[in-house]
């Protein structure tokens, strides 16, 4: 089937040209003229400059399924090309692995995917030399970070800003030296060749988990399994699998953190009080006529599974209210860190996980932070949200 003509050359080039154009020379200067009074502003606390850069990432975001836009990065050839970083090769669990079990081994069945090697990435904190020594020392704690991106885009590497978390935790971590992100597959669908559904991401993060505790020898309460966006919902699928099935060579973590963590995938609140709707003119996805957040992510994760699952798997949307009955769905889950912005149009899904894990006796540390966007630790220019944020969930890493 021939791709949109938006996607094939001379088009795609000519495209790109005419919307960085009107956006540099056209689009940026009335957005500064409209923000000027802070009464046309999304949040009458915002700088100008937030403005901008929020409206400039919504137009973003409704034009990238168009001209199918990737942001993944090449796997580094040695660790000369990276700083203060290492490169290591996860090998993909064994078919007959105990791990490899429950409904991930289920949806594996129904959608063809196979355990695979994949990379990661040691980030380590400034001023200490990268080793290839993986082994733990007595009582090291690390995190195994789960990048965001929609499960379509994003990367582990330290270059690119799907990072901007990891650098961001290892970085006022007083007592984590360094952390490891994995670079799991990502999905794909129509326009693009399918690739990549469920569980291969979550396949990836399990061998990850695995190789933190088999491998490298960190004992299980010493880790914290974190994700932001999309990598939040793995993070909570990841612990969901290690909690609902008694492995013995692998336990759950000792903690658990989600950053903006997209927990349902089927977006079943939109009423006016949601946040879905609430949030619309102040987060940084598009917003406009005809803009459908999820519309190629969540067909390109679920692949051949039916999309009814969206609504009612609690491996995929726990924060679903379409999931009855709630009671015990979090039972044994670790002391849990929930971080999102109120300015974000996922806000709810983050709540509901909160109120449902407190519902459950779960220990945990909810920090909303006041006119922050989806994602906003991602973002260097988000400033004091960000470092204030990551302040207290490291803060919080830190404590016994």
């Amino acid at each position: 089937m021939a791709q949109p003509i938006l996607r094939r050359q001379p088009f795609k080039g000519l495209y790109l040209t005419y919307f960085v154009v009107s956006v540099v020379f056209v689009r940026i200067p009335l957005w500064f003229i409209w923000f000027l009074p802070k009464r046309n502003r999304p949040r009458a606390s915002w700088p100008l400059s937030r403005c901008i850069r929020v409206r400039t990432y919504q137009v973003l975001t409704g034009i990238a399924p168009k001209i199918g836009l990737q942001a993944s990065h090449p796997v580094p050839k040695s660790d000369e090309e990276l700083t203060n970083a290492s490169l290591v090769w996860i090998d993909g669990l064994a078919e007959d692995s105990d791990v490899f079990c429950g409904r991930i081994r289920k949806a594996a069945e129904i959608t063809g995917v196979k355990p695979a090697r994949v990379p990661a990435y040691w980030f380590f904190r400034p001023g200490i030399s990268p080793t290839k020594e993986v082994k733990a020392r007595s009582g090291e704690r690390t995190v195994l970070q789960i990048h965001g991106g929609a499960f379509h885009l994003g990367s582990a590497h330290p270059d690119v800003a799907t990072s901007n978390i990891t650098h961001g935790l290892v970085a006022h971590c007083k007592n984590i030296e360094r952390i490891l992100a994995v670079d799991y597959r990502l999905s794909a669908t129509h326009p693009d060749p399918p690739a990549n559904p469920i569980p291969a991401a979550l396949l990836d993060c399990l061998a990850a988990y695995r190789y933190l505790v088999v491998e490298a020898g960190f004992e299980p309460q010493n880790i914290a399994v974190a994700g932001d966006s999309a990598g939040g919902n793995l993070a909570f699928a990841l612990v969901r699998h290690l909690v609902e099935n008694t492995i013995p060579s692998l336990p759950p973590p000792g903690r658990l953190i989600g950053f903006s963590s997209w927990l349902d995938l089927s977006f079943s609140r939109r009423s006016p009080e949601d946040s879905f709707m609430r949030n619309a003119a102040s987060d940084i996805f598009a917003n406009g006529p005809g803009a459908r957040f999820g519309e190629y992510a969540v067909p390109a994760y679920l692949g051949p599974l039916n999309p009814e699952e969206a609504k009612t798997n609690r491996y995929l949307s726990p924060s679903s209210p379409h999931i009855t009955p709630v009671e015990g769905m979090y039972k044994g889950f670790p002391k849990t860190f929930i971080s999102a912005g109120d300015a974000e149009i996922i806000l709810d899904d983050s709540t509901v996980a909160a109120e449902r894990l407190k519902a459950d006796g779960v220990d945990v540390t909810v920090d909303i932070v006041p006119d922050a966007v989806h994602d906003f630790m991602v973002f260097t220019w988000h400033e004091p949200e960000r470092t204030e944020a990551l302040r207290r969930v490291c803060s919080w890493l830190d404590s016994d």
